[in-house]
């Protein structure tokens, strides 16, 4: 008999913790025993000198120990498979696996962990299970803890208890998570770490309750190319035959499972999940048989659905393969049958049918109308009745509100009582609807989530592109509005939407755990599961910002920084998303500017058109780096096109930006001679500068307006608020080497006065202009004069205010290169309303942050009651201004009758109530060029820019009565308005023209 006392004692020194995201750390890894075994055989027993020790000892390396695990055989199946599953994540942690016995332990062994479901009797008959019956009638809750003598012969038993099949997984799961096995340990190579020793800490409950949402699931969409030909070819399919198939449905049913997800759409471009595995080469089978996949799915407890447009338990290639007549209510009575078949062969599996129908392949249905379809779905619902055996309240339905659909709702689609209303986003993740507030509906409500799509205005389905602080807002304005029956997430592929996906779940499972600014605690406890403690904080930080704009920040430190084994899923889920950005913002940048640089005569248009080229093959090259690591695992996963698609079809292969080649050996020369007006210049240069087309010497249909005759060229203006510095390119444009020198009034710094062009463009100069502002006049123009060895000669203006200081008393931003912008998070007053106040959510939006009322209810005070936020600017001049307030891309989610607003207010003038969007619908687009027609559904009327640019621009004029301070006062009205930034226009924004991200932020004093 192996005595492990020592390591007992061991167990009550200092030991490493880890936790699972989310939930209590009870997980520990005690150092080593002292005391060597003697024996190499696996034990099952432990000494009994168990009182005294803080830990209770799971496995042990050094002693060939792990405590079984004790089940019920009338326990389900699902409970049995994840029992294995965590005496396999032991295995993989120690090197030791747990055995695992049925209803009874070896006589002999005195400590165990006890598996089962509160209502089963083998977990009644527990000495101390009183806490249990707590958890009898529950949905998915668990409680774990150390029990002393909890059966005969266990002096010491950690007692697992589930409410229920995945209550118990759950539990299972979480462990195993704290052992340091990511739910993407197959999905996304996270190495799993070996350890000496695993102890449960033996004072701490790890207890949760009632999950938040009902139905966490998960639907792959758009599966082609890539997740369908990594299967095809991983699984050795050919071409026609079922790529997915319990093999890869397995493991993904595992990841789901430790994720805490329940609810399932499987893949249905090219494969019908309830009929793949068995034979149909005559025909789908007569009775209603499961196919292997659906068996599996209710082995694992999964709960399986079919997609929006996919009725009762049937996919759309089912149809394709097998249906009669038109799909529309004209074929009612094949429909009827048909979708009995599928009611029939779903009978015992946990399965929420899907209801309602729209009309074939996603589109909408022919002859619809509300009465139609509702009574559509009471057949359905009759079949149901029929076929289940069951009271249609105690069977899973669903009916989702899907582009068209969505607007038979909101002109009064009935749905039955026992039917969720499954509500959805925009398709870019902007929630339409939620539970309307003051109703009640039984079955409750949810939310059809993406992060990935493909449709109007245009398609995104190649890596991550979400923003995490986005979707906290989002999903807990559903949340708050009692929409949580069902969240169901659009990833695609999964890979690289890892890190979204496990975010929205985790909100799912228990959105109390992630409260506002929570974004970035989740990144630091998902990097340090994902890639160890060391480098938490700085992967973080980069997908924090990544998550904002595609991440500013190197991953290459990181990268080098990590163990072997860590590289691999670093890589896949986050340097590589990091590398592919960098290089696709390399590939559209360059193209531009070999193309702008082209029609200003530059010889540099070759450079970057060459790196243009040069970025657009390294884009295969990265891609070719992922398929080609762990001997070509991912091999497809990432051949989704991605360059080039300007539409909702994607391109069949990548297209390469035009780009634009000029011919260095001939000079730059433009007409007609004639020297009074500088046309005919022969020259090797080419001056351009920043906010203009045109180029100098002499005329190009870019230098002004009229396109000849143009007057000396000038910078915009320069002030002491605004830019530091304009900036003025000098480029080769011939053949010859060519000198050039600045000179400029004296009150003008210029750097660098002087250099050379080179006929390839390499040694092109940026000058940067900026003011000596102690001796520069208070306006006026100074003069920029360039000279050249080869004769040529630029003179550009530069004209200047030199602006007086504010007082000292001003606190807050001032007026610079003719706006003021401030980011919403930069205000000077914040003041509360009773209960309700602005709260920054760092992270959301496009720059920094956005600010919206909390709580979430359906109060609407009046405006300029509510709670306010208060910013300060000056102004050099009385004048009319353009105030551009931008807000988050919301919806009108509470209805049309309850459009969201705000109040604004310019100093003293009247409180104006705002209602920034649009009630009247976009409707159906339909026959657009290069567009499919296709149901938006019900959006507003501005929805395309708004997705498009992810902000809604709300433009008011103001009259600014005098020089000096003005205050803009923003007052809450209803919940769900985002402010992100403001931006008052004195001319200088509409000046220099779009700009995706809108100007600097102004300088605060």
């Amino acid at each position: 008999m192996r005595l492990i006392s020592s390591l007992v004692v061991a167990c009550g020194l200092s030991a490493r913790l880890t936790s699972a995201l989310g939930e209590k750390r009870v997980i520990a890894f005690p150092p080593d025993s002292l005391e060597q075994p003697s024996s190499t055989s696996q034990t099952v027993f432990s000494s009994t000198d168990q009182k005294s020790s803080d830990h209770f000892l799971l496995a042990s390396r050094s002693e060939r120990y792990a405590a079984p695990l004790l089940l019920s055989s009338s326990d389900d199946i699902a409970i049995h498979i994840a029992a294995q599953a965590f005496a396999h994540d032991v295995y993989r942690v120690t090197g030791i696996r747990p055995h695992i016995f049925n209803d009874s332990l070896p006589h002999d062994v005195q400590r165990a962990i006890i598996v089962g479901t509160a209502d089963n009797e083998f977990v009644r008959h527990l000495r101390t299970s009183e806490y249990a019956e707590d958890l009898v009638g529950k949905w998915e809750s668990y409680d774990v803890r150390v029990a002393e003598k909890p059966i005969h012969g266990v002096e010491t038993g950690l007692v697992v208890v589930g409410s229920d099949r995945r209550g118990a997984m759950y539990a299972l799961y979480t462990l195993t998570e704290q052992f340091g096995v990511s739910p993407f340990h197959f999905w996304a190579d996270v190495p799993v770490r070996p350890q000496d020793n695993l102890a449960y800490l033996s004072s701490e409950i790890l207890s949760h309750g009632e999950p938040t949402v009902k139905y966490r699931g998960l639907f792959i969409n758009d599966e082609h190319p890539a997740l369908w030909s990594w299967a095809a070819q991983r699984y050795k399919v050919r071409w026609g035959e079922p790529a997915f198939l319990p093999d890869m449905y397995e493991m993904w049913f595992d990841m789901m499972l430790r994720l805490k997800a329940n609810y399932f759409w499987p893949a249905m471009y090219a494969s019908m999940f309830d009929v793949d595995g068995l034979n149909v080469t005559e025909g789908f089978p007569k009775e209603p048989i499961p196919g292997p996949n659906q068996v599996l799915a209710n082995n694992m407890a999964i709960v399986m659905g079919t997609s929006h447009h996919e009725p009762m338990a049937r996919n759309k290639p089912e149809w394709d393969r097998e249906g009669k007549g038109t799909w529309d209510w004209t074929n009612d009575e094949f429909l009827t049958n048909w979708w009995t078949y599928g009611a029939e062969r779903a009978v015992g599996k946990e399965t929420m049918f899907t209801l309602g129908m729209r009309g074939d392949g996603d589109m909408p249905l022919t002859g619809a109308s509300n009465a139609l379809v509702e009574n559509i779905t009471s057949v359905q619902q009759g079949i149901l009745k029929k076929t289940q055996g069951k009271e249609l309240s105690d069977i899973p339905q669903m009916w989702c509100m899907y582009k068209e659909v969505a607007e038979y709702y909101i002109n009064g689609l009935q749905v039955p009582e026992d039917v969720i209303t499954l509500f959805a986003d925009d398709n870019w993740g902007n929630v339409m609807t939620v539970q309307p507030p003051g109703t009640e509906h039984k079955a409750g409500a949810g939310i059809y989530y993406h992060v990935d799509y493909v449709g109007m205005p245009r398609a995104y389905k190649w890596i991550n592109t979400i923003n995490l602080a986005k979707t906290w807002e989002q999903m807990t304005i559903a949340a708050a509005f009692n929409t949580t029956s069902i969240w169901i997430l659009n990833i695609g592929s999964l890979k690289p939407l890892e890190l979204p996906t496990e975010h929205f779940l985790s909100l799912a499972w228990d959105l109390d755990a992630w409260g506002i600014n929570s974004v970035e605690r989740f990144l630091q406890l998902w990097a340090e599961r994902e890639f160890g403690s060391k480098d938490k904080e700085e992967v973080a930080d980069i997908m924090m910002k990544y998550s904002m704009y595609s991440s500013r920040r190197k991953a290459e430190d990181v990268y080098q920084s990590l163990p072997e084994d860590t590289k691999p899923a670093f890589y896949e889920q986050v340097y590589l998303l990091c590398l592919f950005q960098t290089n696709l913002n390399k590939i559209y940048i360059a193209a531009e500017r070999s193309n702008l640089y082209a029609a200003q005569g530059r010889n540099s248009a070759n450079i970057y058109a060459k790196q243009a080229t040069e970025a657009f093959f390294h884009d295969s090259e990265l891609t070719e780096s992922f398929h080609s690591m762990l001997d070509r695992k991912w091999d497809h996963m990432l051949d989704q096109t991605h360059i080039g698609w300007n539409s909702w079809l994607e391109p069949i292969k990548d297209i390469m930006p035009p780009v634009s080649f000029v011919n260095p050996s001939s000079y730059a020369r433009e007409g007609i001679p004639i020297p009074e007006l500088g046309y005919g210049v022969i020259t090797n240069i080419r001056v351009t500068y920043e906010n203009s087309r045109g180029s100098w010497p002499g005329n190009t249909a870019f230098n002004c307006a009229k396109g000849e005759h143009c007057d000396t060229p000038e910078l915009l203006p320069l002030d002491p608020f605004g830019a530091k510095s304009r900036w003025i390119d000098v480029g080769a444009a011939g053949p010859r080497t060519t000198k050039w020198k600045v000179k400029s009034d004296d009150w003008i710094i210029v750097e660098p006065r002087e250099g050379k062009v080179k006929m390839d463009g390499s040694e092109d100069t940026r000058i940067r202009v900026s003011v000596d502002w102690k001796k520069a006049p208070k306006s006026g123009k100074g003069t920029f004069h360039l000279e050249a060895s080869d004769g040529s000669e630029v003179t550009i203006l530069v004209p200047v205010s030199n602006y007086s200081r504010p007082p000292k008393s001003f606190s807050g931003h001032v007026q610079g290169d003719g706006y003021v912008a401030i980011e919403a998070g930069h205000h000077v007053g914040n003041t509360s309303k009773e209960a309700y106040a602005f709260h920054e959510m760092i992270g959301y939006g496009r720059t920094l942050s956005g600010l919206e009322m909390f709580p979430r209810t359906t109060q609407n005070f009046t405006a300029g009651e509510g709670p306010s936020l208060s910013y300060d600017f000056w102004a050099h001049e009385a004048q009319e201004v353009e105030i551009n307030i931008q807000i988050g891309p919301t919806l009108n989610f509470l209805g049309k009758n309850n459009t969201l607003a705000f109040g604004f207010q310019i100093d003293d003038q009247p409180v104006k109530t705002i209602n920034p969007i649009p009630i009247e619908p976009l409707g159906f687009a339909r026959d657009r060029p290069y567009n499919k027609p296709v149901a938006i559904g019900a959006v507003p009327k501005d929805w395309i820019e708004i997705v498009k640019n992810e902000i809604r621009e709300v433009t008011l004029t103001a009259e600014l009565d005098k020089e000096g301070e003005h205050k803009i006062t923003l007052y809450g009205m209803t919940t769900g308005i985002v402010f992100e930034r403001i931006l008052v226009d004195f001319g200088g924004i509409k000046e220099r023209g779009y700009s995706y991200l809108g100007p600097p932020e102004s300088v605060r004093v």
